[in-house]
Formats: C-alpha cells, sequence, structure tokens
C-alpha cells in the first residue's frame, strides 16, 4: 500500500511514521527497506479481503498516472468498499494484477467496479510468455492487420494450454497482458516488446491484438480514455464484418464441384433408404435434414480458412464413403455433427 492516512491526509511510508487503512481504519507500519519499494504493512489482517502485498511491476504500473488517481475508494449501494488502484478522471478503474487470483474474485471484481480494465502480470511465471508465444506461432495464425497488428488463431487447441488465457480468457471485463520486456512473436516476424496483448475470442475464431504501453498510459491520463475499446476491439470487429461478409459470399456462390458433391451425398443416402430397410430403422431419412447437415460442414469449413479445393477433397475423401458404410441413417447424422464440430481440430 503506498498511501495511509494521518490527520485526515494521505501521506508516503517514511521512517517512524505512522498512519491508518484508508479502506478498514487500522494501524499501519511504514516499511522502509533499502531493497524492497517503501509502502504501509498491516498491523494485522486487512478488512478489504481484496487488498494484497504491492510488488516493484505494480508500483511502477500506478506511478504512470497522478498521484490523486491512486489507490481510490470505491462503495457500493450496500456499502461495501474496496481499494482500487488506478481510478481515472473518466471513471474507468485499472486494477494491476500480479499474484495469483481465484476465479471467484476476478468475477466479484468485474461486477464491483462498472468499468475496470486489467492489466496483469504476464512475467510472474517463466513458462506464460514461451505459452503465449506458442500460440501465435503454432496456433496456425495469420496476420489480418498489422496497423493495429491484428492476429487471427485458426485453432484453438493451443490457446487452451495457456494458462494466461485459461485464467483470465471468461473475464467480463477488458484484460491486457503485460511481458515486460520480453519480446512477442509471430510466424510472419512480427515482433514486440512493449505492448500489452488482449485475447479477443469470437466464435470458432480467436484474435489477439496488441497496443503499446504508451499509448495505453497516454490514452488513459487523458479525456480520451474511453477511446480505449474502440481503439482495441473496433478494428477486431471491423475485421470480423470484412470476413463474414466474405464467407458469405462464398457460402452463396459454393463452387460447382462443391455443389455436385453435395448432391450426390444427398443421393447416395436417398439410395440407400430405398435400397435398404435397415437404413431407416433408428430415423427416417430426411433429405433437408441432410441437406442442412452437408451445407453447415461446408459452412464450417470456410469459416476455418478451408480453400474450395480443401472442402472439395474432404467432401470426397471423409463424408461420401460414410454415407456408403454407416449402418442406418441416425449413424450418420451424429457422425456429420461430429464432423462439423471438429472441423480445424
Amino acid at each position: 500500500m503506498r498511501f495511509a492516512i494521518l490527520n485526515d491526509e494521505r501521506i508516503e511510508a517514511t521512517k517512524g511514521a505512522k498512519g491508518l487503512c484508508p479502506s478498514c481504519g487500522s494501524e499501519l507500519v511504514a516499511k522502509c527497506g533499502e531493497i524492497v519499494i517503501h509502502h504501509w504493512s498491516h498491523k494485522k489482517k486487512c478488512d478489504d479481503y481484496w487488498w494484497e502485498n504491492e510488488t516493484e511491476w505494480h508500483r511502477n504500473w500506478k506511478n504512470k498516472f497522478p498521484k490523486e488517481w491512486q489507490e481510490i475508494i470505491q462503495r457500493d449501494e450496500s456499502g461495501e468498499k474496496h481499494i482500487a488502484d488506478v481510478k481515472t478522471s473518466s471513471g474507468w478503474v485499472i486494477e494491476f494484477q500480479h499474484s495469483a487470483i481465484s476465479r471467484e474474485e476476478r468475477d466479484s471484481r468485474d461486477y464491483f467496479y462498472t468499468n475496470l480494465i486489467w492489466v496483469v502480470d504476464g512475467t510472474r511465471r517463466k513458462t506464460d510468455i514461451e505459452q503465449f508465444n506458442n500460440s501465435m506461432w503454432y496456433g496456425d495464425s495469420r496476420t489480418i492487420s498489422k496497423e493495429p497488428f491484428i492476429s487471427r488463431l485458426l485453432t484453438d487447441w493451443t490457446l487452451e494450454r495457456v494458462r494466461l488465457n485459461q485464467e483470465w480468457g471468461s473475464s467480463k471485463s477488458l484484460v491486457l497482458f503485460d511481458f515486460g520486456k520480453s519480446k512477442v512473436r509471430s510466424r510472419d516476424e512480427y515482433k514486440s516488446n512493449n505492448d500489452l496483448w488482449l485475447i479477443h475470442p469470437s466464435k470458432a475464431k480467436t484474435y489477439i491484438t496488441s497496443i503499446s504501453k504508451d499509448s495505453f498510459i497516454e490514452m488513459m491520463n487523458s479525456s480520451r480514455s474511453d477511446e480505449v475499446y474502440k481503439m482495441l476491439l473496433n478494428p477486431i470487429q471491423t475485421k470480423l464484418n470484412e470476413e463474414v461478409e466474405q464467407e458469405q459470399k462464398r457460402i452463396d456462390t459454393l463452387a460447382k464441384p462443391i455443389n455436385q458433391k453435395i448432391g450426390y451425398t444427398i443421393g447416395i443416402l436417398k439410395n440407400r433408404k430405398e435400397q435398404e430397410k435397415r437404413f431407416d430403422e433408428l430415423d427416417e431419412f430426411d433429405i433437408k435434414v441432410a441437406s442442412k447437415l452437408l451445407n453447415n460442414y461446408v459452412e464450417a469449413s470456410i469459416r476455418y480458412g478451408y480453400t474450395d479445393e480443401n472442402i472439395e477433397g474432404s467432401l470426397h475423401l471423409y463424408v461420401m464413403p460414410r454415407a456408403k458404410n454407416v449402418e442406418d441413417w441416425a449413424e450418420w447424422k451424429s457422425l456429420m455433427e461430429r464432423f462439423i464440430k471438429t472441423i480445424g481440430e
């Protein structure tokens, strides 16, 4: 803790100083060694259960903002109160998180602070930067924009191995990862060691984008702080909209060989229905359902990034033979649903 209260004023820790916690009102002890940053320590555990010991990383980040914005008491309608690391003049709360935090506490803070941005220390564990870089390198990533940098991951299996994403991916607030001076690299040779990083999942794809630390600090210190969402998320949404439009155009004008193979597969199923009594033992063959499943398979393949040649090949090698070999209609439906779900895995 940087500030204590003495005679209704906020004071910093100095040798021999006394003060009270601005949240719980208990006595604080000034810790002023030569190695650890000067700070206040509780004699007994603070009533604010979100309170935690402050690291040098933590203090350095807070010092990017005016002192009067730091360690601000926040209250809700019930009277519950907590100390926000930083609260800007525009009402944004910025929490700098170094230590491990439970999902329950994170969700509580997401709910308590209306406008919240997390900056998470990606250097706490040595493996975090390696895992994040692997997701950029092995996650079938494609750079779709360089200004601002946006990379699209077509597979999520690598991200599932990124502990930071496991811990923070479900936060309803904006989460930015700080990897210090470590370089983040992508497959197309993009690299940076002065950015904050955002993971943004969207349906079958995941997007990773960045904002320079200097730009973030300058923006949050200014009257332009509301632009942070616009700067980070709007470019992604623009690219999403463009991709959806392009994908829909491809879906609307499927290549002739793909349509032919869809028609041929439906023909196989229809013929089996007419020729083999066992094929409709569990369920009645439905040409509309078959057509929808096949088109869903093609649409999912397009959204994953398959070329027309890839899709035509997969229909020929995987889908059509199954139509000939399955035991019954119910098995074929189940198989197609599984194919659709696992595209790209």
